[in-house]
């Protein structure tokens, strides 16, 4: 009988510890505590700073951040006057001059053109709207990026044997040093100091490698700090080359 009271009083504990636990207040803890984002002053000037509209000629220059402040534009994306700050400071003013010769309906022909003839490299469709629009809108900044894409789009061109490629390849890469060595084309990509490259590298690297080192050393020496859509030096990819026809 003793151990019997004994285990209903420890029965009766326990019972009136859990009611306990069930009716008290919770009280606040103090470590490992979150506070929302929202009380923070600086997160919400962040926010409100960089949901602000970028004013024209504020985009990133040619070694800048591309992603500081700017929303992120996939290149599949056609350029239009709100993407266009994305894609370099020095390209954007190109193209809003174009716009303004040209006209904004004209203008948007010719980026429709682009955007079309861009992708797939090698597809004849994307080579006739690149063509037409070297052929209606010869004197634009956009004519020398289309020149520069010919040469690439020829180079895939599985309907040609390779020399008549290279010859058509070489006929546009040439066109951009001749006609538009001021062209620049997304992300201040240069097109003269890029057919260049592409001149050493797929037309006169086997065929011509005395003409091939030529360009590559007046690429160095002429076209210093210049970089391709990619941020890459000209300057470094056309030192491997040089390398690799020692």
């Amino acid at each position: 009988m003793r151990w019997l009271a004994i285990l209903g009083a420890l029965a009766l504990v326990l019972v009136s510890a859990m009611v306990w636990l069930v009716v008290s207040d919770d009280e606040p803890v103090s470590e490992g505590k979150l506070i929302p984002a929202k009380t923070h002053q600086e997160d919400s000037s962040f926010r409100a700073n960089r949901n602000k509209p970028i004013r024209p000629g504020t985009g990133p220059r040619l070694n800048e951040s591309r992603s500081g402040g700017i929303r992120k534009v996939k290149e599949d994306k056609p350029v239009d006057e709100n993407t266009v700050q994305s894609f370099g400071q020095e390209f954007e003013h190109k193209w809003y001059e174009d716009r303004r010769r040209l006209g904004k309906d004209r203008h948007k022909e010719m980026e429709k053109l682009w955007f079309k003839g861009r992708r797939p490299r090698g597809d004849p469709k994307a080579m006739a709207n690149l063509e037409k629009l070297l052929e209606e809108f010869p004197d634009t900044n956009r004519a020398g990026c289309a020149a520069f894409e010919l040469g690439h789009h020829y180079m895939r061109s599985r309907s040609l044997p390779l020399e008549e490629r290279r010859k058509k390849a070489e006929k546009y890469w040439t066109m951009v040093e001749e006609r538009y060595p001021d062209t620049l084309c997304e992300y201040n990509a240069p097109a003269m100091g890029l057919s260049m490259l592409a001149l050493a590298n797929w037309v006169y690297k086997d065929k011509d490698p005395g003409m091939a080192r030529r360009l590559l050393e007046e690429l160095i020496e002429k076209h210093k700090g210049e970089t391709d859509h990619l941020g890459r030096p000209l300057e470094k990819s056309a030192k491997r080359l040089l390398e690799s026809l020692k």
